[in-house]
């Protein structure tokens, strides 16, 4: 059972949680023993540490604790929320790091198996890879998403690292990887060749500059997100000190809390990896995890409600003829949300697809130009 794998939070630190006043995230928040047979079919939310972190040299463990972010989250009040929320401690490690990854890949395959929705607090990136690699059985076509100011894209080696676990999400059998998408990316970071690879491979990178000129480019893209990894080395040094790699340059601190909430908007996110944290013991730092954490809930609550493209009162269904292609887009009236539909074939069998995109691919195609988003799903059937 994976739920053996786990170490509870501790005596002091529930107890915090229920000093903290009746309106706080605290004074609600459940533990592992509170968990009731009614509660198997509801919407809920668990949060888990990964306390075990990795350094560069010689892969020697280095502990993370995260007991003053649990202490700034349980403080933060509640929304206007329905969802359960729980906490369910940190994974218990192993010396060898193979089984850390494997008891790590077990305890989010059987969270997600029970309907979890999982926040991971966490030091070391490469276990993304084990991440994406939990949902083997659950989810035969995954869109993963990752927000880095690097591609991860270092050579193939028999270990996973920090630098090469993406490599191992796009090679390794069995291939689950629908879609992949990066937020972020910082250009001095990354090679040309490995953009050529992500363009190839019918991917999408988003520069830094694209998202920080206009945060909520961002939902389209992470709207079918299956399982997603925030890397903090993604925020800018002068918001957040408490990652091993920082950098002058990233996301500030409303940005990346816009973001973590688009994230929760999406009906398909099941797993959220906040990781390469190490304890600064600055307040500042806690709080905006914490914060981070809040404004996801906060999007998993308020995400729109699944309705049938059909459905007139809720979609607007436009045609927008073309020169080469006819295009049918669907519009939320409500959420200004906007989807396109895909025609393709597969093994001599027509097939559609509605996936999501923004109003720029609309745009495009009334200019009589080839939307983005259609382009790169197309070709990933030809």
């Amino acid at each position: 059972m994976y739920k053996d794998f786990l170490k509870p939070v501790s005596e002091e630190l529930q107890d915090f949680a229920k000093s903290c006043n009746s309106f706080s995230l605290g004074a609600s928040i459940k533990f592992q023993e509170d968990i009731l047979e009614e509660d198997v079919n509801k919407d809920k939310i668990a949060l888990i540490g990964v306390t075990e972190s990795r350094s560069k040299q010689n892969d020697l463990i280095e502990d993370v604790d995260f007991s003053l972010i649990r202490t700034q989250l349980y403080e933060l009040q509640l929304g206007n929320w329905t969802i359960d929320l729980y906490d369910f401690g940190d994974i218990n490690y192993d010396d060898d790091k193979k089984g850390t990854e494997k008891v790590f890949r077990e305890v989010i395959n059987g969270l997600v198996s029970d309907g979890y929705v999982v926040i991971i607090l966490g030091g070391t990136p490469s276990l993304g890879y084990q991440q994406y690699r939990a949902y083997d059985g659950i989810i035969d076509k995954l869109y993963y998403l990752t927000v880095d100011p690097k591609l991860r894209l270092d050579k193939d080696e028999d270990q996973t690292t920090d630098e090469n676990y993406l490599t191992k999400v796009i090679s390794h059998e069995p291939f689950n990887l629908l879609d992949y998408t990066n937020i972020g990316y910082q250009t001095y970071f990354v090679a040309q060749e490995q953009l050529d690879l992500i363009n190839q491979l019918n991917f999408e990178t988003i520069r830094l500059g694209q998202i920080a000129d206009n945060v909520k480019e961002v939902e389209s893209y992470s709207r079918d997100v299956n399982a997603a990894l925030i890397n903090l080395s993604s925020l800018q040094g002068s918001d957040f000190s408490s990652s091993k790699n920082m950098t002058p340059n990233g996301f500030s601190s409303r940005e990346i809390c816009a973001l973590t909430k688009y994230l929760g908007f999406s009906n398909k996110v099941s797993s959220i990896y906040v990781c390469d944290y190490i304890e600064n013991y600055k307040k500042l730092d806690h709080l905006l995890i914490s914060q981070m954490i809040w404004y996801f809930i906060e999007g998993k609550n308020h995400r729109p409600e699944i309705k049938s493209f059909d459905d007139a009162q809720y979609f607007d269904k436009i045609y927008v003829p073309t020169e080469g292609y006819n295009y049918i887009f669907y519009r939320n009236a409500e959420t200004n949300q906007w989807w396109i539909e895909v025609d393709y074939t597969v093994d001599n069998n027509s097939k559609k697809e509605i996936i999501s995109c923004s109003e720029k691919d609309y745009e495009q195609a009334l200019k009589g130009e080839v939307p983005n988003r259609w382009w790169k799903y197309f070709k990933k059937f030809y």
